[in-house]
């Protein structure tokens, strides 16, 4: 098959596990024998494109513009969904692919999905969050917008049909169909190559480590406040927790000054950004993930497992479909420190015995359910059914 991918951002340009997978299932599929083509954004681009593209298989052409949602007014928006809306018309014409591949789309606007439906050239969703509240949005207002944007002539708009769609998880999935009508949905989790099955020694005491961007709904607070709990509680436990990930501030700040104000200063540390957490997380026994966000999945909690790195997250959306609670991790109640307090407790007096129980069952976990070529080839199936036995062209 031919394959156009459309994404907002393509490594080595990314915000997180999303268009990391993107990229993933484009190799995926280029070395199985699909002819694989990209659009994305221009980050990473010096000079402005123009509207002259030229595609090359496996490349990705970084051309699309964002939309400067902070400083931009309507007549910018206006202008990078003409732009980003002829450059998708232009590569349909040249490349006449048997499906086009949508991945995440904020900040190059709805246009580009609008000028595929135009061209009704048959396409999947992969939504690995819920960009489409974005563009797709119920209100009366947002209605009344999109539909004159249908009406007039100079205007990028249209009905955004939300299918056939690839989602992560069964929250998802439940998600699409009640908010946007989406009938047409497949269940796909995320996947990950798996590292060797290396020894790995038991730390005394267990070191601990976050691993995620340090903003509010990541949660990072909870878990310092919980560790606050217990040495006041027991001041001879012992720990270590390090804290990896690209800092928001001032709430990276306010978790630092709340470390120092209880004297945990030498006990927690910021170790900075990884671009490999498979290689970071090789030296922890423990990663607290106390998100209270609706995480669509959690990529980071099966590269963890595959590193026999146990894991304790919040017990909600996408950790809650991953982690079976006391069998392959834990799981705790999203935003209660004493809930994370007692899983603490309950992973410092387990035996060795049974945490190399619970390692081994996270492994397994992710070698039976998520390793990458069995959900890339269910991808595989999935676009070869809509391509020769699907109705949307």
């Amino acid at each position: 098959m031919k394959i156009l991918f459309i994404s907002n951002y393509y490594p080595p340009h990314f915000e997180g596990g999303y268009e990391i997978s993107v990229m993933e299932t484009a190799k995926y599929l280029s070395e199985h024998g699909h002819e694989i083509y990209i659009l994305t954004g221009i980050k990473g681009v010096e000079n402005n494109p123009d509207t002259q593209i030229s595609l090359k298989p496996d490349t990705p052409y970084r051309i699309f513009k964002y939309i400067d949602y902070r400083h931009g007014g309507y007549l910018d928006k206006h202008q990078v969904e003409k732009f980003n809306y002829k450059i998708v018309q232009t590569a349909l014409m040249q490349l006449q692919p048997d499906i086009v591949y949508l991945g995440n789309m904020k900040a190059i606007s709805i246009a580009p999905v609008i000028a595929v439906q135009n061209k009704n050239v048959k396409h999947v969703f992969d939504l690995g969050d819920l960009w489409p509240n974005t563009y797709i949005n119920q209100s009366y207002s947002n209605r009344i917008n999109r539909y004159l944007k249908r009406l007039l002539p100079f205007t990028i708009g249209g009905k955004i049909d939300l299918n056939p769609v690839i989602v992560l998880s069964s929250w998802m999935k439940q998600e699409v169909t009640e908010r946007f009508g989406s009938k047409d949905v497949h269940i796909v989790p995320r996947g990950i190559s798996i590292p060797p099955d290396t020894p790995k020694e038991l730390s005394k005491p267990l070191k601990y480590v976050f691993l995620g961007r340090i903003e509010p709904m990541k949660g990072l607070d909870i878990c310092i406040r919980a560790f606050i709990e217990i040495t006041r509680d027991y001041p001879e436990f012992e720990f270590t927790f390090d804290v990896i990930g690209e800092e928001d501030l001032p709430y990276a700040d306010l978790c630092r000054k709340l470390i120092e104000t209880n004297g945990l200063s030498n006990r927690i540390s910021f170790k900075g950004k990884t671009n490999n957490a498979l290689v970071a997380l090789q030296d922890y026994d423990v990663m607290l993930m106390p998100t209270l966000a609706r995480e669509a999945f959690g990529r980071v909690i099966i590269e963890a497992m595959a590193c026999k790195c146990i894991v304790a997250a919040s017990d909600a959306y996408g950790p809650s479909e991953i982690i079976t609670d006391g069998v392959d991790g834990f799981l705790f109640t999203p935003g209660s420190v004493s809930a994370l307090v007692q899983v603490i407790h309950i992973l410092n007096s387990l035996s060795a015995i049974e945490i190399a129980q619970i390692r081994t069952n996270a492994r397994n976990t992710v070698c039976s359910k998520y390793e990458i070529s069995l959900v890339k080839e269910r991808i595989e199936d999935i676009l070869v059914n809509i391509v020769f036995n699907h109705s949307n062209r």
